[in-house]
């Protein structure tokens, strides 16, 4: 049998690493990852909800998708089927899902109170869960599910200070030294508070990759090492003022586009990459496959990506969608659009993709028909979705799908 290792960094954003063109963090160990795995170009976020993110992977649902069961889909089964299930992580939330209770084993870290940067990576919290997520792989025994999830820069922004203070240039203001992760609107505009931001994000960053390394380090020594496939993934991004917010749940891609990895024993699919728009349940399908168990729980949405990582082709998905509060995005290959409601008024944001990647340049008002046609797509998905139909979305029409512009 087949083991899988799942690494969750939440609100750790693909803008802010090397292999998803980020050229000024350096991050060698996300870089050695990729070298390894299959990289998703566009993974999509379907919901800025933690809670909801895990049902998609432990269900295989999308958000809009009708809820099937208390009991998770991913834990419990892989258990049932005799696997070895552990749960580790420094986030309460998760350890208090309802799936959560399915895992045999559960390591939850203390969510210590912290008031000043670590000293040293080992004393950050990160550094701390890598550190017990490493030491339970050490002694971890095939088959397995190992479930990792890292709060990310969800907790506490404690690395050593030096990990952001080198980022800031000879004139830049110094690094700021806070610790609490910041949510605001203030300040927004703001460059020297904006740049002391992403400097402090990117110090965070900085020691993920270095936690990044260790672990993989300790995979490649571990009995796992031969039948594993490892997934490194993120819930969702941390906004830093793109769209005059910090840290907010707003639906734009530095919230919605997260990294996926995918790496193989023997170096399957190593320096792939995909373009094909992938959600959070499609990791659900891919270790569903994986690991040869039932599938007759997952959603009609859900696509598993080994074909991809085998050099198998597979039919393009011509749409993804998310829902937060009082907003909804759906994105097709040549276009986002954001629409959000607003003292009951629907407003709407349209953006050319994949060129505009960050969404700096709106055309709504230039492309009627694109926002009329991309709408009309966005409310028959959530039909589909409620009704259990996903599986059945008729084709878009070219306009939303042909990225020659």
């Amino acid at each position: 049998m087949k083991s899988a290792i799942v690494v969750v960094i939440d609100r750790l954003g693909a803008r802010y690493l090397g292999p998803y063109g980020n050229t000024w963090l350096d991050t060698p160990q996300f870089n050695r990852l990729a070298s390894q795995s299959l990289l998703c170009e566009t993974a999509l976020a379907d919901s800025p909800d933690l809670a909801l993110a895990y049902r998609a992977w432990w269900t295989g649902r999308h958000v809009l998708e009708t809820a099937i069961t208390p009991q998770s889909l991913l834990p419990h089964a892989a258990r049932q089927a005799g696997l070895s299930t552990v749960l580790v992580t420094d986030e309460p939330l998760v350890a208090e899902l309802p799936g959560a209770a399915s895992f045999a084993e559960r390591i939850v870290l203390p969510a210590e109170p912290v008031s000043r940067a670590a000293d040293e990576f080992e004393l950050a919290g990160l550094g701390k869960l890598f550190l017990a997520a490493i030491e339970r792989l050490r002694s971890a025994s095939e088959p397995a599910l190992v479930w990792i999830h890292s709060r990310g820069m969800a907790g506490p922004w404690d690395a050593p200070s030096a990990l952001r203070q080198q980022f800031a240039d000879e004139d830049d203001p110094a690094a700021p030294d806070f610790v609490d992760p910041p949510r605001t609107s203030k300040h927004a505009d703001d460059p020297d508070v904006l740049l002391g931001y992403v400097h402090a994000y990117a110090g965070q960053v900085a020691l993920v990759d270095a936690c990044l390394g260790s672990l993989l380090d300790a995979l490649d020594d571990s009995t796992l090492r031969e039948e594993a496939l490892l997934a490194v993934t993120s819930p969702r991004g941390y906004p830093l003022g793109e769209h005059s917010g910090i840290g907010g749940n707003d639906l734009y891609g530095e919230l919605l586009e997260v990294p996926l990895w995918l790496r193989l024993p023997g170096g399957v699919g190593a320096l792939a990459r995909t373009q094909r728009l992938v959600q959070p349940c499609d990791l659900a399908a891919t270790l569903i496959q994986w690991l040869d168990l039932p599938p007759q729980s997952a959603g009609g949405f859900a696509t598993s990506l080994l074909p991809i990582v085998y050099g198998e082709d597979m039919p393009p998905r011509e749409l993804a969608a998310a829902s937060g509060r009082e907003e909804w995005a759906v994105r097709s290959p040549a276009w986002l659009l954001r629409s959000a409601v607003v003292d009951d008024e629907v407003y709407r944001k349209l953006f050319a993709k994949p060129d505009d990647r960050w969404e700096v340049n709106e055309v709504a008002s230039r492309c009627g028909e694109v926002v009329e046609q991309l709408a009309a797509a966005s409310a028959q998905f959530s039909h589909a979705a409620a009704a259990g139909t996903l599986a059945s979305l008729p084709p878009l029409p070219e306009i939303l799908t042909d990225t020659r512009r």
